[in-house]
């Protein structure tokens, strides 16, 4: 008996078609996660807390084509238009998960949103500069300004009711400082608040403390060839005024000088002379005691 090759073929088709319609109908459920966005959101109106950036939908559909929506890109789109200001219950509608009608959405997580609105206000106020902790130790800042002296905040209307002024970002003085500085500095506002503009020209002028010390110094004597001289007192007390970074340096006692130089062709006997005093650039002679020396040439 010879096989009918057209009855073999047939019965493998049948087969075939009934494997086909067995596996392709075959559902499986799939999690992915799908992106947010908002829109039309009220003019005016300021979410607070409760918005999401990803939702997790778990989809049902053939088991052939569930691989595919995985690795594809999915935004839900989430309507803000009828929200007002205080809480608002937002719910993910399965019918605006972007998928073909094969598939299923059976849940969404979270299923909705709880969101806190509030109003947003606009408010102008002033601008103050701000100078970092120490930055101009030894030095007096004067003339502190920004350009504008005024910026616009808006933001939510309860953040805006508590703020009476913006600061700059803290502004850095160099040691040593120029005479005077300028620069485009940042402001420091909420981040739930814009500023405008968001940074300000701030100029200011800079100029060393003035300071007091008082120190005792050697009598430094330039004495002729063949004469003795001695000097009574042969310290003095000098009372200095002058920048206070130059007065409070370590140093500084020994940069500070009194000599008197005496004529080479001085005579013996007894005389009283009047000294000079050097110091650093900046520095001023307020008070020497005594102001004159008694000399005795031998």
């Amino acid at each position: 008996m010879k096989p009918n090759w057209q009855y073999l073929f047939l019965a493998f088709a049948l087969a075939l078609f009934c494997w086909y319609l067995t596996t392709g109908r075959e559902k499986v459920d799939t999690w992915m996660t799908m992106r947010v966005e908002m829109s039309g959101a009220p003019e005016g109106l300021y979410i607070k807390s409760g918005m999401v950036g990803s939702v997790d939908v778990l989809v049902r559909g053939p088991k052939g084509v569930a691989r595919k929506i995985e690795d594809s890109q999915l935004v839900y789109t989430l309507g803000l238009g009828k929200i007002v200001p205080g809480k608002n219950r937002i719910v993910f509608d399965a019918k605006n998960v972007p998928l073909p009608k094969v598939y299923e959405v059976v849940e969404i997580r979270p299923s909705r949103l709880e969101l806190d609105v509030e109003q947003r206000a606009v408010k102008t106020v002033p601008v103050k500069v701000a100078l970092r902790p120490g930055a101009a130790e030894g030095y007096t800042v004067s003339g502190a300004r920004a350009v504008p002296d005024t910026v616009r905040l808006t933001g939510p209307a309860s953040r805006l009711d508590s703020i009476k002024e913006v600061r700059t970002q803290p502004v850095t003085v160099p040691n040593p400082p120029p005479a005077r500085i300028e620069e485009l500095v940042a402001l420091d506002v909420p981040e739930d608040v814009d500023a405008t503009p968001p940074s300000v020209r701030v100029s200011m002028a800079v100029t060393g403390k003035e300071s007091e010390v008082t120190l005792r110094a050697p009598l430094a004597l330039t004495r002729p060839k063949g004469r003795a001289v001695e000097a009574a007192p042969d310290v003095v007390t000098l009372r200095i005024k002058g920048p206070a970074a130059i007065l409070s340096d370590k140093d500084f006692p020994g940069l500070v000088e009194a000599s008197l130089e005496l004529k080479p062709d001085i005579e013996p006997g007894k005389y009283t002379a009047s000294y000079r005093v050097k110091m650093p650039q900046g520095c001023e002679l307020i008070e020497a005691k005594p102001d004159k020396v008694t000399l005795t040439v031998k």
